[in-house]
């Protein structure tokens, strides 16, 4: 680190972005102490600040911090606010006096420290020392040559219970050694690090390395070079990236802090690349045979492209949410005669890194590899590396290579990102082969099919275009349940059965017009039959009577109820029922009805105020009395009437929508007085709401 004004320093401890460590260096003082074998002054605990790993002014700690003898090593509780220091013990037995070692405490309150108090288990007649908080501040690690030992100095570990700390325990021979471990340091990533001159070691004190798993510590492992040297090599302090840091060396002759950064290595745990190609097969055994008809089934595949046949693959150009239908389409006017069913299709591509290049190449010729098509989110690689088979490396976004000769070839690429927080980098490695090939031939080009997509089986249940719904589920044994018809247009305003439009249509079929709730939508269709096929002659008719752009839809079955019926009904059973009231009464040519008729208002009034999600379409309904044109217009004033009373008892308008159908709809005969009286009636058709305004796919 080149920290100035030098000196003899070694163990350093990282707090925030400030660097303790303690140093053996000239100090001004009245009264100087040396030690006696060395005659070189005692050791301080320093402090310097970090920034982008350059050191600022070093300071010297104070005040209880400081005495005149030994000071240091030191290290901190993960709060930072407790020291525990290493430094001479004034006392001791025989010819170790003066010469023992032990750990004390000080606590920090503001910019303050206390005075420091004695480890409990210091001793007379050996040291205690290099004291290394755990992560969680309740285990103490420190090293001493008490007794008992395995030789020279072991390590030990104390345990926090309330304030007082358990005597040390030595840490056992799969830690300790014969010959002296020393320096502990804990708190890095789970990992305990020390300074041993066990046998095997590059020379003086090594560093090694264990961690505790299930509560035993694993055989330490020894860095290699160039952490450690032929010195003395001791002190280890993380930075929060976990592959950086800093340790003390005398390997050039004096102790020095220097800073380290681990270099990530390349081609680490590579997988084969997967398929890029987002490809799909489609399966279907269709439920209808078209054969007789100019009919066919056709998958659209929701990217505008679109195959023929019950079975097909596709290949999506990007990931994304596609809509997939299986449709009847008309082979004469390539129109959609039916969709048979439709679901989402999630297109995802794997995230990996991705080698983009040719999988044959021509030997003697140039090619290009990149890593552009790669997929990976919220990942910035830092490091690009290629190693391209034939012992040629490269670390560029992109390569250009040739291969001399014939063969298959191992590319691998790895986009390297930051640390990955467990002491190693992100790491995003692949391989896939190349063929190299004498002389040029053309690469066969491969489909391959990832996934089998909503294959027909059992239960399976198909989303059908409905009227008066626009979509719904219905499964086939269902299909007794739902009539089919062919619907010509629709329209966002009314059009009205006596359009132009419909005069030749009218001539051999009733037009049914329908109001979707959901789409806001006035349909217009005609014909009905139990399957789609039953309705294909009145599809021929239409598409040839102006019509083309006509399509099959599913009519549900309706639910008619009475009003005391639906009273009692919960929200998710009102979707699509009707509600038939003929009690009402109308005199014949008058939009008036008879005040009786208030009651059941009342009753319907109180069902839709109840389900805020409840959508109403009042139908109307006239005689056969009086010209068509003038019962048309009359029933729809008579709707309109009945939205009146709606509003005026709270219901908001944008839920209700009068229709009045005229003499189209009668439900008996109108040659008698009776059957003309139960013609001139209202009905109530309640859907819910899903708050959108255009189909649902």
């Amino acid at each position: 680190m080149n920290i100035k004004p030098a000196g003899d320093d070694f163990a350093p401890v990282l707090v925030d972005s400030t660097l303790y460590f303690t140093s053996i260096r000239d100090r001004v003082q009245v009264v100087s102490y040396t030690d006696a074998a060395t005659n070189k002054p005692l050791a301080d605990l320093y402090s310097v600040d970090v920034r982008n790993a350059r050191p600022g002014h070093v300071r010297m700690l104070d005040g209880a911090l400081s005495t005149p003898l030994n000071d240091g090593p030191a290290s901190f509780s993960p709060s930072g606010d407790t020291i525990c220091i290493t430094r001479n013990i004034p006392t001791g037995k025989g010819n170790r006096k003066g010469e023992l070692l032990g750990l004390y405490f000080a606590v920090r309150t503001g910019n303050t420290w206390s005075e420091v108090t004695s480890f409990a288990h210091n001793s007379d007649s050996w040291s205690v020392m290099h004291g290394s908080f755990s992560t969680d501040g309740r285990t103490l690690y420190l090293a001493s040559d008490q007794p008992g030992g395995l030789g020279g100095t072991d390590l030990y570990v104390s345990r926090k219970t309330g304030e007082s700390w358990s005597a040390p325990q030595n840490m056992g021979p799969e830690v300790n050694s014969q010959q002296n471990e020393l320096f502990p340091n804990a708190g890095n990533g789970g990992s305990l690090v020390f300074g041993s001159d066990r046998a095997g070691g590059l020379g003086k004190l090594d560093l090694y390395t264990t961690e505790e798993v299930d509560g035993d510590f694993s055989i330490p492992l020894r860095f290699p070079a160039p952490i450690n040297s032929v010195g003395n090599d001791i002190g280890w302090a993380l930075n929060a990236d976990g592959v950086s840091g800093f340790l003390s060396s005398d390997r050039d002759g004096k102790g020095a802090i220097y800073t380290f950064a681990q270099k990530a290595v390349a081609f680490q745990d590579c997988a084969e690349q997967k398929p890029t190609k987002l490809c799909y097969a489609f399966e279907d055994q269709g439920s209808f045979n078209t054969d007789t008809l100019p009919l066919r089934y056709e998958w659209d595949f929701g990217d505008g492209q679109r195959q023929a046949g019950l079975n097909a693959t596709h290949c999506y150009a990007k990931p994304g949410t596609y809509g997939v239908k299986l449709n009847i389409v008309d082979t004469l006017t390539q129109g959609v005669y039916f969709n048979e069913t439709g679901y989402d299709l999630e297109a995802v591509a794997d995230v990996q890194a991705v080698i983009g290049g040719p999988d044959t190449v021509a030997t003697g010729a140039d090619f290009s590899l990149n890593a552009r098509d790669s997929n990976l989110p919220g990942f910035t690689p830092k490091e690009t590396h290629w190693d391209l088979g034939d012992g040629l490396l490269a670390n560029k976004d992109s390569v250009q290579h040739m291969y001399a000769e014939a063969g298959t070839y191992r590319i691998r690429l790895d986009l390297i990102g930051g640390p990955n927080g467990n002491g190693g980098f992100v790491h995003h490695c692949v391989f896939r082969n190349v063929q190299a090939v004498n002389g040029y031939v053309e690469p066969a080009i491969k489909t391959p099919v990832l996934a089998i997509a909503k294959p027909k089986a059992d239960g399976y249940r198909f989303n059908y275009s409905e009227l008066p719904n626009d979509f719904t589920e219905a499964a086939l044994a269902d299909a007794k349940d739902v009539l089919y018809s062919v619907e010509l247009f629709t329209s966002a305003t009314r059009v009205g059965l006596d359009d132009v439009r419909f005069l030749s249509v009218r001539k051999n079929y009733a037009v049914t017009e329908r109001f979707l709730t959901q789409t806001r939508l006035y349909s217009y269709s005609i014909g009905i039959g139990k399957t789609p096929l039953a309705v294909f002659d009145a599809y021929a008719f239409a598409t040839k009577n102006g019509f083309a752009e006509s399509t099959v839809k599913i009519v549900p079955k309706e639910k008619p109820l009475t009003v005391e019926q639906v009273a009692d009904l919960p929200l998710e059973a009102l979707n699509n029922t009707i509600v038939r009231v003929s009690a009402v009464r109308f005199k014949s040519g008058e939009h008036r009805y008879d005040q009786q008729f208030n009651a059941v208002l009342d009753k319907i009034v109180a069902v839709v105020a109840k389900h805020p999600e409840v959508e109403l379409v009042i139908e109307a309904h006239t005689d056969n009395v009086g010209r068509e044109k003038d019962n048309m217009a009359l029933s729809q004033e008579r709707a309109q009437g009945v939205v009146a009373y709606f509003v005026a008892h709270g219901i908001a308008p944008a839920r209700l929508r009068p229709i009045g159908f005229g003499e189209d709809r009668p439900v008996v005969d109108n040659s008698t007085e009776e059957g003309r009286a139960a013609n001139r009636r209202v009905e109530f058709r309640l859907n819910i709401s899903d708050g959108q305004t255009t189909a649902r796919p």
